[in-house]
């Protein structure tokens, strides 16, 4: 067991995308739902119309993780995943040769011992990230080579009821959408004649801001500060924000209660905006997003139906002219109003299956708490 910097142990990798004929698969942070690609997140992009940040390529063998802080989305690079773009909001890293495997780096860097040292490293004013100088910082305890592939066996065991657990939460997600189209139809299309109105006249529509940050006594620990960050495609409500307001900067910040429906509205990549969560308590948030309250609505029925409605939503967004969904787009899109009756009997099943996913959920999160745990004996 040697003590070791995480840059001792690695190779910082990845290299600009150089031209490529016709088109790519490109895929931003917010594609990646933990330790996979979200296909219906990704977008196809040719060379000179893709986002300015589309612009790293790795290797199989390579592994990818998000810099931001406050985020777990980690991707061993395969032959197929090499063909692919993404988003420079990523790391690429490679394990060097006789200090540590490629299966120990990917469980490392899905670990929380690693990535409670990453957030306590990272740094900058708006969006804080680690850097080259911050990776310096972080320090892992490494096993011999030769124990690394017994340890990795055993966390790949781990890894796959992991796994496991979380299609089983994609399972019950696909199954609320099935059952809102079998209910309502194509939204779109709007078979059963439902009328329509344009979302100004059925919610209230309130953009975020931030306050001054030449103001320190705005920031502090008394509301959360919800970023698109904490939006996250499948779970129902924002996670726990990793900055928040003082008394005084929720004076001057948007706030809303718990049952409004936040949605990010400006992202990197087109394939964010328009993810949305419901919320479960009291938050302030940032002018990426726009809340959403509902006044003819059940807010479980609108938060699935505008995640069905998400080609709707972007339809006339361009990333190259800054990908905006701005708060009067937002509130002149037309969506169906069934009667309140139908949409509380879609909403009690919608509960229903979120008490499965609760119970997939608590298992998907003791299983983690002892795959954590053994990375702390191992690596810690």
């Amino acid at each position: 067991m040697r003590n070791l910097t995480f840059v001792d142990c690695v190779d910082v990798v990845g290299t600009a995308c150089p031209p490529f004929p016709g088109t790519k698969k490109y895929v931003s942070t917010g594609a990646i739902d933990i330790d996979h690609i979200v296909d219906a997140d990704t977008e196809t992009v040719d060379y000179a119309g893709r986002p300015s940040r589309a612009n790293l390529v790795a290797v199989a063998g390579d592994v990818l993780f998000a810099k931001m802080q406050g985020t777990k989305k980690t991707l061993l690079v395969t032959d197929a995943l090499a063909e692919s773009i993404y988003s420079t909001g990523f790391c690429a890293v490679r394990p060097k040769k006789g200090i540590l495997t490629e299966r120990c780096l990917y469980h490392l860097l899905t670990s929380q011992m690693f990535l409670a040292q990453k957030d306590k490293h990272c740094s900058g004013a708006t969006q804080k990230a680690i850097t080259n100088a911050g990776l310096e910082k972080i320090v892992i305890n490494v096993p011999n080579i030769e124990e690394q592939e017994t340890i990795a066996d055993l966390l790949d065991a781990i890894n796959r009821i992991i796994s496991q657990r979380q299609r089983q939460l994609r399972a019950l997600d696909s199954l609320i959408k099935a059952r809102f189209v079998e209910m309502f139809g194509d939204i779109i299309l709007n078979p059963y004649g439902y009328k329509k109105e344009k979302l100004k006249l059925t919610c209230n529509i309130v953009t975020g801001n931030t306050p001054s940050r030449s103001v320190p006594e705005h920031y502090g620990h008394h509301i959360e500060w919800i970023k698109t960050d904490n939006i996250v495609a499948g779970q129902l409500h924002p996670t726990k924000a990793t900055e928040s307001l003082s008394e005084e900067g929720m004076r001057v910040g948007r706030t809303v209660d718990s049952g409004s429906i936040l949605m990010a509205c400006i992202a990197g990549s087109i394939a964010s905006i328009g993810r949305v969560c419901v919320t479960d308590r009291t938050v302030s948030f940032n002018q990426q997003i726009n809340a959403i309250i509902p006044e003819s609505y059940n807010t479980l029925f609108l938060y699935v139906m505008l995640q069905l409605s998400k080609e709707y939503l972007v339809e006339d967004i361009s990333m190259a002219l800054k990908g905006i969904l701005s708060k009067s787009k937002l509130e002149d899109k037309e969506f169906i109003v069934p009667p309140i009756e139908q949409q509380e009997h879609f909403a009690d099943f919608v509960s229903q299956v979120d008490k499965s996913k609760v119970i997939v959920q608590k298992a998907l999160e003791e299983t983690q708490m002892m795959f954590d745990s053994l990375m702390q004996d191992y690596f810690g």
